[in-house]
């Protein structure tokens, strides 16, 4: 249970008073009640022993008796009173009959003995009894002492509390501050603290007390850094861990926008964007600090589920730039022998022609044949084609290094640019493949290849003539009895080419049909791509690019027959277009999470 501040203040004060009273007692600085009991108890026996000494003097015992009998009766302190002579013996008594010998006399009762005289001559004395009041609660309430303490203790605490509540009243912000003005800084929609120099909670308006799940008043009188605060800012202040009503106490100057954050257990902690500016007295000296909080959480936790969502934009983006590299290389190769294929070739032909017209650079022109290839499928099957293909496909590959290139022209036919060589370097080159052709071994199996020569300098007008002329010296060769290098430069000009040899591109196996994939690698390429150019938008922001490129995405899914991919694309374009960011980068995910799919089936049909 709280103790309220003013209890406890009143309870400190009455302890002290009540120590003070001790002390001075035990200092002999307070009145001793017991010695002036004492001291009227011992006028009044002997105002009685006058008295009595009357009555004897006239010798009327009667009247005496009948006197302490009415002293006794009447004072109800007195417990006996005895007329004892000279001798010992009791000439009278009033009350209880007293042995002056009785060892335990002292233990239970005061008394009070005065001497008697009779002509100055010693007579006897007047002894009074005061019972000895045993000790118990009771016994304790009626000493004087004890209902002076009680006295003094109840009403030093009724009029502190009345004084404290008056005075506490002047000093609490929260009782000066009229309740109209304390209802509108509780409506307020952001938090309000006042602090003093020393860092502790004087006032605290409900908005905050609500965000950190207490209320003003227990807040009031508690210090602020008490409660768990992490920075979140990162300038190089922030980073030093200095709260900033510590540094506005320090250096007196207005700190805004400063982001605090509470230790939790929850995934998000409170989030609060604090400015901090010093309370001035009319001296201008700091009195204090107002701390503004501004409630970040609900914002915090869509930052972080966007953060996460661009992260896994990133992620994908990565992922799909590396699906993509896969599909250029399948989309530019041969599948079965990883050399260019046709398309590739040509546009890499195109360029390389028009360097070599336009810097005057030699170019040579290779075309080979695998020599009898349809007897080696008829009579060793199409599996062992298939390992001819790719064994010769191999070699070409590790002997055609760059700028050279090599192509699977045909079913088994081979073409090879060779930029910076002229006829005879292209000649040398070719009877090198040749040999490395002929040295191959294959299981039963023996292999040899038709090669025709040619470079730019003998005279063609444009690459296809460049191709012409190497498949006529590759035809030269054949007719001159295969397994040889045939140059366009020593072929005769008369020579019949009326019989052609193939130049079709065979099926991507020899063997069994392979399964065909959804789309092709093409297609695949090019949304990976356009998929890449959407998370580049999305970094960029730029979402009038974001609508267009969706609006391409959705063209080209519907041409490709995906519906799943040009409803999301559609969805995209919209978003885009009203410009709804966390829905723009929600279905740029979900877009490229379907984009990631179609590729990676693709990538594993090619690759079966």
């Amino acid at each position: 249970m709280r103790v309220s501040v003013t209890f406890r203040i009143v309870a400190g004060l009455v302890v002290l008073t009540l120590s003070t009273m001790l002390i001075a007692c035990s200092l002999n600085l307070a009145p001793n009640l017991s010695r002036l009991q004492m001291e009227d108890r011992a006028r009044y026996c002997e105002a009685l022993a006058v008295s009595s000494s009357l009555f004897l003097t006239q010798g009327n015992s009667e009247a005496l008796q009948d006197y302490l009998g009415a002293v006794v009766k009447h004072n109800l302190e007195i417990g006996s009173a005895v007329l004892r002579k000279q001798d010992g013996e009791v000439f009278l008594h009033a009350g209880p009959m007293v042995n002056s010998a009785d060892a335990d006399l002292a233990s239970k009762f005061n008394q009070v003995r005065i001497e008697l005289r009779e002509q100055n001559l010693p007579w006897g004395q007047l002894e009074i009894y005061y019972p000895v009041k045993q000790a118990g609660l009771l016994s304790l309430w009626h000493r004087p002492m004890t209902r002076y303490i009680v006295f003094v203790v109840g009403c030093c605490f009724l009029l502190f509390a009345l004084f404290l509540r008056k005075t506490l009243q002047s000093l609490n912000p929260s009782r000066v501050i009229p309740g109209r003005v304390q209802e509108a800084l509780d409506t307020l929609a952001g938090g309000l603290l006042i602090l003093d120099t020393k860092e502790q909670i004087v006032l605290a308006n409900k908005t905050i007390a609500r965000a950190l799940r207490t209320t003003p008043e227990q807040l009031q009188g508690q210090p602020v850094g008490k409660l768990p605060w992490m920075i979140q800012s990162e300038t190089e202040a922030e980073s030093e861990n200095i709260l900033p009503w510590t540094r506005v106490l320090t250096d007196g100057e207005t700190h805004k926008g400063i982001t605090l954050s509470l230790e939790s257990n929850t995934t998000v902690a409170d989030c609060f964007v604090v400015s901090c500016a010093p309370v001035l007295d009319d001296e201008g000296r700091s009195r204090g600090v107002l701390v503004s909080f501004e409630d970040v959480t609900e914002l915090e936790k869509k930052k972080s589920e966007l953060r996460e969502m661009l992260q896994a934009l990133h992620e994908s983006r990565e992922e799909i730039q590396q699906k993509n590299q896969e599909l250029e290389y399948l989309a530019t190769r041969d599948p079965l022998t990883s050399c260019l294929n046709r398309r590739s070739f040509y546009e890499q032909m195109e360029t390389l022609w028009a360097e070599a017209k336009e810097q005057g650079t030699p170019l040579g022109c290779v075309l080979l044949d695998i020599d009898h290839f349809k007897s080696i499928n008829d009579n060793h099957g199409h599996s062992t084609g298939d390992l001819v293909l790719k064994g010769i496909g191999a070699t070409l590959m590790e002997l055609v290094t760059a700028p050279g290139v090599l192509c699977r022209y045909g079913g088994e036919e081979f073409c090879i640019l060779l930029p910076g060589h002229d006829i005879d370097q292209t000649a040398q080159v070719a009877e090198e493949y040749r040999r490395a052709v002929e040295r191959l071994e294959f299981e039963d199996l023996k292999v040899t290849s038709s090669f025709g020569a040619t470079a730019v300098s003998l005279g063609a007008e444009n690459a296809q003539d460049l191709l012409d002329e190497a498949d006529k010296c590759l035809y030269a060769a054949k007719r001159g009895g295969r397994n040889q290098v045939s140059r366009w430069d020593l072929v005769p000009r008369d020579m019949d080419f009326s019989e052609p040899i193939a130049r079709e591109p065979a099926p991507l196996g020899q063997g069994s049909a392979a399964q065909e994939p959804a789309i092709s690698s093409e297609a695949a390429l090019r949304l990976g791509q356009t998929m890449d150019g959407l998370g580049q938008m999305i970094d960029r922001q730029d979402f009038d690019g974001l609508a267009d490129l969706a609006d391409e995405v959705h063209t080209l899914a519907a041409a490709q027959n995906l519906p799943e991919v040009a409803a999301a694309a559609g969805q995209l374009r919209d978003a885009a277009t009203t410009v709804d960011v966390v829905e723009a980068i929600y279905l740029t995910n979900q877009l490229m999470e379907q984009c990631r799919e179609y590729q990676s089936q693709h990538l594993e049909t090619v690759v079966d």
